[in-house]
């Protein structure tokens, strides 16, 4: 009896375990292009340039779009066009979802963006696009960028505590 309870007790924890991994893309929206998720473990503060004076009218934050079929194929044709090699074509084929590096403004209500990466359906990268002299954007009212952006500026402020603590460590080199 007390080998089952306990073969049943670390069969929970490693089914806990998989399912917590997961769960640090957090849902947001849908839309008839594409579905909105947000890592809450990319979420912190931003700091001011060269200080470590946390900003909280500033989130950096990894956003996920998984893509519908007439999206991603609008997506592949324009984004094929840009590449030069084939090699590089080819792999946009696969293209499944992309990852945003963004910076939220809270005080101002608008969006810069720094990357996007884009990966296929094994979580492999496919390509990676960088935006170094982006001018923020407003966020249009009513839209599902707003949605995104609402939902995150709620999280922070539900999880202030563990997003100062993650914005106060050292960037990883």
């Amino acid at each position: 009896m007390k080998r089952i309870s306990l073969l049943i007790l670390t069969l929970l924890f490693l089914f806990s375990c998989t399912s917590f991994a997961e769960e640090h893309w957090q849902f947001v929206v849908s839309d008839t292009e594409s579905d909105y998720f947000f890592d809450t473990q990319s979420i912190k503060y931003a700091n001011s340039p060269d200080s470590t004076i946390i900003n909280k009218s500033g989130i950096l934050v990894n956003v996920k779009r998984v893509y519908s079929a007439r999206r991603k194929d609008q997506l592949i044709n324009a984004l094929a066009e840009t590449m030069h090699s084939k090699k590089s074509r080819f792999r946009m084929v696969t293209m499944d979802y992309a990852v945003d590096e963004d910076l939220y403004n809270i005080s101002h209500n608008c969006l810069k963006k720094f990357s996007v990466y884009y990966y296929d359906k094994n979580n492999d990268p496919v390509a990676h696009k960088q935006y170094p002299k982006t001018i923020p954007t407003p966020i249009a009212a009513n839209s599902t960028e707003e949605k995104v952006f609402n939902t995150i500026a709620a999280y922070a402020k539900d999880h202030d505590e563990e997003i100062m603590t993650r914005s106060m460590e050292p960037e990883p080199l």
